[in-house]
């Protein structure tokens, strides 16, 4: 691990407040979570042997508590708390390594909540100048430019007409919408063809249809942004409340945990439901068959409790029972790849590893369906890897069209401008 990747940025402190005296304390913003973890954890150790991260820190989720405590009690100085941070391998490695799989969590008898400890840890880290900006500049997903809306400006991928609730140059803004769809940034980027099949399909099925072309935020948290992914999800909540829309369907599991806390936060009655469990409660019949090759479930790590994985068994007219595999992240979670791209290569190759060969790989998630491509199109093997919609609907991800894309970009005549607004 390189620390000094982490530390370039860390020149003005930004962790202090003044005492009596107008002396500068350091201090964590996030504190009250780091007591709350020290006084649960039971110091098992359960949660390092679920966690490749752990086990490389050697650390449980209580030690990651205790360290932050300690960093902020045994700083004099704002910069000397950047400093016992920064030069701590052990807790460098567990926060910014962490996937946000909750594998640790999963084996947690306190049911300590991995996400609280870590996502504030993010927060502190992002505060004191931790996070380097080249690891999240092309994800700040609430800004007018980041790498899917560049790709989609780049390549003149529009979705105006589908968001009914916005008022374009072709229609009023609508409030009669019975659903709202939420395909999240991958499939809206990079699957156009796929995501409109699937907005058509929707509108048949349930009445006037809107889209909500936005992210759930995950790219923020990841990189110490909470408030701001919170507050984006919040704007998402909004304009599915004007729609008038009573029913979200989300493609993706991790869009879908987002979005229904925010619901419930604004207290807004909305059910949020999954692509999978529309279409079987609609009657909608696959528009191609199944694939001859044997099929292997990947599970999302959104996915807690495998409600949206039976939901796609029951959709894709297969046995709950058939072949899986959860064992943590596909390598994409918490933007572990801008802090350890080896780590993020190891643990997609992992989770492939169960599959066997031959199998096709049918992912929940569309942001695994990317990882998996890109890794199995860097490191070949007998798996072909498809995301669930796939199979249901005509239209297919040219996942090698994508690729090349997207390094077009920063080849072509736009890599100055991305250059510019990414830097």
């Amino acid at each position: 691990m390189a620390l000094s990747d982490n530390t370039d940025s860390a020149l003005e402190p930004q962790g202090a407040t003044p005492d009596a005296d107008g002396a500068e304390k350091p201090r964590l913003g996030h504190a009250d979570a780091y007591w709350r973890f020290a006084g649960t954890c039971t110091q098992c150790g359960h949660c390092t042997k679920a966690c490749s991260s752990l086990t490389t820190a050697g650390l449980t989720l209580g030690d990651i508590a205790a360290k932050m405590l300690a960093a902020e009690r045994d700083a004099a100085t704002p910069e000397e708390l950047i400093e016992n941070i920064a030069y701590d391998p052990a807790l460098v490695q567990a926060v910014r390594g962490c996937f946000f799989c909750t594998s640790c969590k999963n084996t947690c008898f306190a049911h300590n909540d991995v996400c609280d400890l870590i996502y504030n840890a993010r927060c502190d880290f992002q505060d004191l100048g931790l996070i380097p900006r080249y690891a999240w500049s092309s994800v700040m997903v609430d800004e007018e430019w980041d790498i899917f809306k560049a790709y989609r400006a780049i390549y003149g991928i529009g979705m105006t007409d589908l968001t009914r609730h916005v008022e374009t140059a072709e229609h009023d803004a609508a409030t009669d919408c019975a659903i709202a769809f939420f395909p999240g940034c991958s499939l809206a980027a990079y699957a156009p063809d796929l995501t409109r099949e699937i907005f058509a399909t929707l509108e048949e099925l349930g009445g006037k249809t809107t889209m909500i072309d936005a992210c759930c935020g995950s790219p923020l948290k990841s990189a110490g942004f909470f408030d701001r992914a919170e507050a984006l999800c919040d704007r998402n909540a909004a304009e599915i409340a004007a729609s008038g829309a009573q029913t979200l369907v989300c493609v993706c599991p991790g869009c879908a945990n987002a979005m229904r806390t925010a619901l419930a936060r604004g207290g807004l009655d909305v059910s949020v439901v999954s692509l999978s469990a529309f279409l079987v409660e609609h009657g909608y019949q696959p528009k191609r068959p199944l694939p001859d090759a044997p099929l292997f479930l990947s599970k999302s790590c959104q996915d807690r409790n495998g409600t949206y994985l039976e939901e796609t068994c029951a959709a894709l007219g297969i046995a709950s029972d058939t072949p899986s595999v959860f064992h943590g992240c596909c390598g994409a979670g918490g933007a572990v790849s801008a802090f350890d791209p080896a780590r993020q290569s190891q643990q997609a190759d992992d989770k492939l590893s169960f599959a066997p060969d031959g199998s096709l790989v049918v992912t929940m998630c569309p942001t695994c369906t990317y990882t998996y491509a890109y890794r199995m199109m860097e490191n070949p093997r007998d798996l072909t890897n498809k995301h669930y919609a796939e199979l249901l609907f005509e239209n297919q991800i040219d996942w090698p069209r994508v690729f090349a894309e997207l390094q077009g970009m920063y080849t072509g005549e736009y890599g100055p401008w991305l250059a510019q607004v990414f830097a």
